[in-house]
């Protein structure tokens, strides 16, 4: 006969034996809930800061600005030609030399203009003969006028000769004048400061008066950028414009180097319908030449400037339910900290309300944060006698 297991029932129990039984499980029930709760409340207790990154806020001079795009023009250009009609004898400049105001540029061959000078020069001196005979025969008939030896007619007719005669004489003189200046022509100077461009044409080349171009020179210093901003922007442009001289930064594209300041000169009386832009123009010293012809640059048209504006990076702004708020660290432990953003200034915010300057904000770690929660800050410096290296090996970790 086998004997089968079985496991009693509290009821099937003697009676005396049920209550107890009873009363034993309940307490097992109670000690396992008594466990559990103990490990979780040592749990919480235990529970690691989280690892955050954090910033200072910071108060400074911030300004406002209407960003754009512009395109840098030369302040002056200017397209060399010739006024005479010429072989190029010689060109006396370099490709990309600095120029002044009346250098020589080009000589033009000037053999057929000294000629036709000089046949000028030769007609002048022989109309002032000519004029000089008409002079002496005029007075000599004057004289005999006076005394009513001759008739008014003849007196009138060498009048007449001496008047041609001299009106002959200025006609030629004119003729040498502008003989005289089609030989300077032929010495082709620079008009004005600036640089020289490639020449293009070369020595032995034929040119015509006033139609082939010979060299474009652009003036670099000071130079000119033309940009166009929004035409909503134009009140607020206005407003400032008038009484103030507006400040502009010009950042070539992708070089890293500083921006060159300049002033607003120049703001067009339309806006564009089709584009619902309006076009401006600054002028900038540029001694040092950052600022190149045809060249992109960053624009910043600086309106006005806020003093001591709270700033903190962007990225420590987020986005909740109830609005924009900010992580800050106080005792150890985050804080929600509600704020209104405002203007942007490359990659930090300048915060409205809500947040003081020198308050811990937390730029990074965010993700792990709740109110309240414990926080460890990395880039926090380490307490004193505390191995640097070691600090660093257990954040890796």
């Amino acid at each position: 006969m086998t004997n089968t297991p079985h496991f009693c029932h509290p009821g099937s129990l003697p009676k005396n034996l049920a209550p107890r039984f009873a009363v034993s499980a309940m307490g097992l029930l109670c000690l396992l809930l008594a466990l559990a709760g103990c490990g979780g409340e040592k749990e919480a207790a235990h529970r690691p800061p989280a690892p955050v990154t954090t910033v200072q806020a910071k108060a400074m001079d911030t300004p406002v600005t209407i960003k754009a795009v512009g395109n840098v023009k030369a302040s002056n250009s200017v397209t060399v030609k010739s006024r005479v009609d010429g072989h190029i004898m010689r060109i006396h400049f370099l490709d990309g030399d600095m120029l002044t105001a009346g250098q020589l540029l080009y000589t033009i061959d000037p053999e057929t203009y000294i000629y036709t000078q000089r046949g000028a020069q030769a007609s002048v001196a022989s109309d002032r003969a000519t004029a000089e005979y008409a002079r002496k025969e005029y007075l000599r008939y004057k004289d005999l006028y006076d005394q009513n030896v001759i008739s008014r007619d003849e007196y009138e007719v060498k009048l007449t000769a001496y008047e041609t005669a001299r009106k002959a004489m200025e006609a030629d003189s004119a003729q040498v004048d502008i003989a005289s200046r089609n030989v300077k022509f032929t010495q082709i100077t620079s008009p004005i400061n600036g640089m020289a461009g490639s020449t293009l044409l070369d020595e032995g080349n034929l040119v015509g008066a006033d139609k082939d171009e010979l060299v474009v020179i652009k003036t670099l210093a000071p130079a000119d950028v033309q940009f166009s901003v929004p035409g909503f922007e134009l009140p607020r442009i206005r407003a400032e414009y008038v009484d103030n001289q507006l400040t502009v930064l010009a950042t070539p594209a992708l070089s890293g180097a500083e921006p060159a300041r300049g002033v607003l000169t120049f703001m067009d009386n339309w806006v564009n319908p089709d584009t619902g832009m309006i076009n401006l123009k600054a002028r900038f010293p540029n001694q040092d030449t950052a600022l190149w012809p045809g060249q992109f640059v960053t624009i910043d048209l600086i309106l006005s400037i806020r003093e001591n504006a709270v700033r903190v990076p962007a990225q420590a702004v987020q986005r909740g339910p109830d609005g924009r708020y900010i992580f800050v660290v106080e005792d150890g432990k985050a804080k929600v900290r509600p704020v209104v953003p405002g203007l942007r200034v490359d990659e930090e915010v300048v915060i409205d309300s809500g947040l003081a300057a020198g308050e811990t904000v937390v730029v990074e770690g965010m993700l792990r944060l709740f109110p309240d929660a414990p926080v460890a800050i990395k880039n926090a410096p380490p307490a004193p006698g505390t191995d640097a290296n070691a600090t660093k090996g257990q954040e890796n970790s």
